[in-house]
């Protein structure tokens, strides 16, 4: 009975490991989303990625080829770009589309030779925060308009100011998207530790990205 038991645990265990990781995170770029040591679930096999959503990918420019962790902020199709710290979205690259949406939801709209974006979609949403003391590299202030191309997907820090993202590489392809966050746990902390969490980390010259360590092993390259 007991070997039973215990093929039926290792069985579930097997399954679990196949469908979800677990990680604990290690980094800023995700603040006040993701702190410091809080832990999330994220699910392997997922099929459809909203703009939004937190995914956990392989990062282009780091050598050790790390899992980070950032939000999707435009999908295949979608038109963006940046300007003096703030992201403008075209949905799909379609104004009228962007016009519509924007109206209805009360985003902050703003008419370009290219037609309409939404300044700051997640802005109200997801508490993306900026620090406007620190001096940030060209690529935050300003990136030209882009089309998402196919299969790829346009991935922001919501800690604007101190994310290695797409800004810098580009959009990511779907072969590196691993996971989906899915839940999170955070990690408990008091109104005082809150107050001494750093803004930003400022003997780095260039922005960093929100590392993350999963709990029982690496996922591999696809």
């Amino acid at each position: 009975m007991k070997k039973r038991y215990y093929l039926y645990l290792l069985l579930a265990v097997l399954i679990l490991a196949y469908y979800f990781r677990i990680y604990r995170i290690d980094g800023t770029s995700m603040n006040y989303q993701l702190l410091q040591n809080d832990i999330v679930i994220a699910y392997r096999q997922f099929e459809d990625i909203k703009r939004g959503d937190i995914l956990v990918m392989r990062h282009p420019l780091d050598p050790e080829n790390r899992l980070y962790i950032k939000r999707c902020a435009a999908l295949p199709k979608d038109k963006v770009f940046e300007k003096v710290r703030s992201f403008y979205l075209q949905i799909e690259s379609n104004s009228s589309k962007t016009e519509m949406l924007g109206q209805r939801y009360d985003l902050e709209l703003v008419h370009t030779p290219e037609g309409y974006f939404i300044k700051d979609p997640y802005l109200k949403y997801y508490g993306v925060v900026h620090n406007w003391r620190l001096r940030v590299p060209h690529e935050l202030d300003h990136t030209p308009i882009t089309i998402i191309p196919p299969a790829h997907y346009y991935m922001l820090g919501d800690y604007r100011d101190n994310s290695t993202d797409s800004r810098f590489f580009g959009a990511v392809p779907r072969s590196w998207i691993y996971s989906k966050v899915i839940y999170i746990f955070h990690h408990p902390l008091d109104w005082l530790t809150l107050l001494q969490i750093k803004e930003a980390d400022e003997t780095h010259s260039r922005p960093q990205g929100e590392r993350i360590r999963e709990i029982f092993k690496e996922d591999k390259k696809r």
